[in-house]
């Protein structure tokens, strides 16, 4: 009987032959502590191509038992029903064009799950979210090598054939599974993610970026909208005035005062969002 939870190289292979346009290099493990930690350690160890994303290294496991979220928070991954991987490429784009490389990985996941029938939506900055339950989460990551150059990690954990999940995030995470009752092969599922991240990556460091960028302010639906949040340790109640091409908030506070917000320092409480109608 076939494992839906265990990666098949055979049928991950065969999803993407004659359907990839750019070399990529497939590495499963059984367990490892971090799909992003052994991105790095590749890196350190090999010598690598030179062409952006002429070669894409995949890293995955059936289980990951330390992996990391944004802000230095663990992400619970070690149930083989989730799916933990990670993508390493070189870059040649200027540095500062890159940190909203993580908005590509965002819509390339979104889509994935669109493609298997669950609507989501995209959490500020890189959260993938069902009914305000968080389902996947995105970590990136510059790597500066002197020899080498600069390369960028992404990193994705998401939540596919779970049934239930350890009580410390059991009433904010949600799986494929809990919202379909049903569940999906795990390598199949990975190889449409390769298919969509590889068209969503060339296009944002092909040219294109501007055009991502404005999908992915439009998936986030934040304009004009009121929400509590955390910032620096205080809560507040704003208007989202726009989300700027750097990833920032630019938010109205209560007194009127204007702020742009980044991800490192604000949390948004997304059960708290509301249109705009009247003055904060």
């Amino acid at each position: 009987m076939q494992d839906l939870n265990h990666l098949n190289r055979k049928r991950i292979e065969k999803k993407l032959k004659n359907n990839l346009a750019h070399n990529f290099e497939l590495k499963i493990y059984e367990e490892i502590g971090s799909t992003n930690k052994i991105a790095k350690e590749y890196l350190q160890q090999k010598a690598l191509a030179a062409n952006s994303l002429n070669n894409i290294i995949i890293f995955t496991a059936n289980r990951q038992i330390a992996g990391r979220g944004r802000k230095g928070h663990s992400w619970f991954s070690d149930d083989p029903a989730s799916l933990a991987v990670s993508f390493l490429f070189k870059i040649n784009k200027d540095l500062e064009n890159i940190p909203q490389i993580t908005a590509a990985a965002a819509l390339a996941v979104h889509k994935t799950l669109v493609n298997f029938g669950l609507q989501t939506k995209i959490k500020w900055p890189n959260d993938i979210l069902v009914k305000n339950k968080k389902i996947c989460g995105i970590l990136s990551e510059l790597v500066f090598d002197k020899k080498q150059g600069t390369f960028v990690i992404i990193g994705c954990g998401i939540n596919l054939n779970n049934i239930n999940f350890k009580k410390e995030i059991n009433k904010i995470a949600t799986s494929y599974y809990l919202e379909k009752a049903k569940k999906l092969d795990k390598s199949l599922f990975l190889a449409e993610l390769i298919l969509e991240m590889e068209i969503k990556l060339k296009s944002y460091l092909n040219d294109n970026q501007q055009k991502i960028i404005e999908l992915w302010k439009k998936k986030l639906a934040l304009k004009n909208k009121k929400v509590d949040l955390v910032y620096k340790g205080n809560k507040y109640r704003v208007l989202i005035k726009a989300v700027l091409n750097t990833g920032e908030l630019l938010v109205v506070f209560a007194d009127g005062s204007q702020k742009k917000l980044q991800s490192l320092h604000t949390t948004l409480d997304y059960k708290t969002l509301t249109d705009f109608e009247e003055r904060i």
